[in-house]
């Protein structure tokens, strides 16, 4: 399969290369972009409880409260066993037996930093716990999601899309403002230049001849224009990445044609999506609470969020019903009787 040529990439040694900058500038664009959705992604579920527990005061403090969901998302699984008193959190490789459903049943636990300062050699501590044994007697398994897939690569696929997509319109709207294209003959060559002088440094320039017309007749506009579907697709490869985490999203060319069938299958897609992540938390936390004695509480911040949400409408709509009793009226002023004014003249009190 032949490779799609990116607009910004020029061939150079029987292969394509990208022009000097582009590559930096594409580095920083996927970090940026990286840290934003993975942010995004390891905020979706809150585990009330973890804080407060002892158990989980190393892990939380050596991982700068990271776990367990920058394992789930980098890596799709984690395990959480114990060492003496306290509960670590850590990746998981599977070595061992197959249970009768096909799956592994003995694991490691895999400590990120494996050495010992300079030395390169194991820690006594990090030796000992890569080296356990564990199984569902003394560690539980925690999955993503019910496949215990990672999110990493998807989204940084997605990124590799949305950083080309940025490119491109960038390439686009630096031809769009380049607004003349000269075609130099040796009669005007100079008057050329420093017309294109001129104009690249934004000053005014007008050159004309004897008989009045321009001197560089060859001056044509670029016609360049940016077709609207470059921004859309930016649009839809971000909503599929939101999508693929949980996270609610409609494009913006396509929010104002949504009907509302088409908005329910949209939101009970991600909805479910969100919710078999969440379901496959609170299963593996319940076993880790069941055998370690914890009580953590796993919520998913977003549906809390709506939840919230919904609820203070609702209390505004009841506060506009209480307020709102039908029109407000006036009060009328008594209407006085014929009697009250004197035959043909002013009325008593007035003094007349």
């Amino acid at each position: 399969m032949s490779k799609i040529n990116k607009p910004w990439e020029r061939p150079r040694d029987n292969d394509l290369h990208s022009a000097p900058g582009v590559e930096q500038l594409k580095r920083k664009a996927k970090n940026g972009l990286m840290k934003y959705y993975a942010g995004i992604a390891e905020s979706m579920f809150e585990y009330r409880g973890i804080e407060e527990a002892e158990q989980f005061a190393d892990a939380l403090q050596m991982s700068r409260d990271t776990v367990p969901e920058k394992f789930l998302f980098r890596n799709g699984e984690c395990c959480v066993f114990g060492v003496g008193d306290q509960l670590h959190i850590l990746p998981v490789v599977y070595e061992g037996g197959i249970n009768i459903y096909g799956n592994i049943a003995r694991w490691h636990p895999v400590p990120v930093g494996w050495t010992d300062d300079a030395t390169g050699n194991y820690s006594p501590e990090l030796a000992a716990i890569r080296n356990m044994d564990l199984g569902p007697e003394n560690s539980v398994i925690l999955r993503n999601d019910l496949f215990g897939q990672s999110d990493l690569e998807m989204v940084e696929t997605m990124i590799d899309e949305l950083v080309d997509n940025m490119l491109t319109v960038n390439q686009l709207q630096l031809l769009a403002s380049s607004p003349y294209v000269f075609n130099v003959t040796e009669d005007n060559v100079l008057t050329a230049k420093s017309y294109f002088l001129a104009l690249s440094k934004r000053l005014p320039a007008i050159f004309i001849n004897a008989l009045g017309d321009k001197p560089v007749p060859a001056v044509e506009q670029t016609g360049i224009k940016i077709d609207p579907a470059v921004f859309e697709i930016y649009d839809r490869w971000e909503c599929v990445l939101l999508e693929t985490l949980g996270f609610p999203c409609v494009p913006i060319t396509k929010r104002a044609q949504q009907t509302v069938s088409e908005v329910q299958s949209n939101d009970d897609k991600i909805t479910m999506k969100r919710r078999e992540k969440l379901l496959q938390r609170q299963r593996d936390w319940q076993r880790v609470n069941e055998m370690f004695g914890t009580s953590i509480e796993v919520i998913s911040v977003l549906d809390e969020m709506q939840e919230e949400q919904a609820e203070q409408e609702r209390e505004a709509q009841e506060q506009e019903g209480e307020d709102d009793d039908g029109p407000r009226r006036l009060p009328l002023r008594p209407r006085r009787l014929p009697e009250d004014r004197g035959p043909g003249g002013p009325r008593a009190e007035d003094g007349g």
